[in-house]
Parts: C-alpha cells; structure tokens; sequence
C-alpha cells in the first residue's frame, strides 16, 4: 500500500486546487507540507490535509535523495517532476493515432 512519504507524487482531491498535482516535501501527522516548483514554491509550501489527497505510485529518487539531506532542492527539479509524469500520462491516455 503507497504511503505519504517525502519525494511522493500526490494530486488534490479538494479546494481550490483540486486536480493539481504536488511534490511531498515533508510529512506532520495528519498534514503534509507539498509544491509544485511553481505557484507553490519551496519558501512557500501548502500545508494540505492528507483525506483531500490522493497518492500517485510515483517517486522520484533523485529528490527523495535530496530531501534526506542529499543536497539543495531546488523548485525547477520539481516543476520537471511533475511535468514529466504529466508528459507520460498524456501518451497513455491519447495514443499516436496512425
């Protein structure tokens, strides 16, 4: 079973941000601490209860290194996190028509 865990891909299931997807940067109890690289930059990270979440199976080792005290995070590693997964996504969900 996934687990909210820092480096973990989450989209928002409620608020004014639902659909969006974010980065897990830490975890506090019921809440976790998430950005985007973008509109929610590091300095500026939402705090979002975890029942308005849902966990996406992706993560990426190179922030969760990172984030363990591996080096700076920086927010343009982020927003390329997630720009990739919703590359990948979008090939899934509309195939090359032929």
């Amino acid at each position: 079973m996934a687990e909210f865990r820092p480096a973990g891909l989450v989209k928002s299931l409620a608020g004014h941000d639902k659909e969006e997807l974010y980065i897990i940067i830490s975890d506090q109890g019921e809440y976790v601490y998430l950005s985007d690289g973008l509109r929610r930059p590091l300095d500026k990270q939402k705090r979002k209860n975890k029942k308005h979440l849902q966990i996406i199976d992706v993560r990426d080792t190179k922030i969760e290194k990172k984030l363990a005290g591996g080096g700076p995070l920086r927010d343009f590693e982020i927003a390329g996190c997630i720009r990739a997964f919703k590359q990948e996504e979008g090939k899934k969900k509309c195939p090359k028509q032929t």
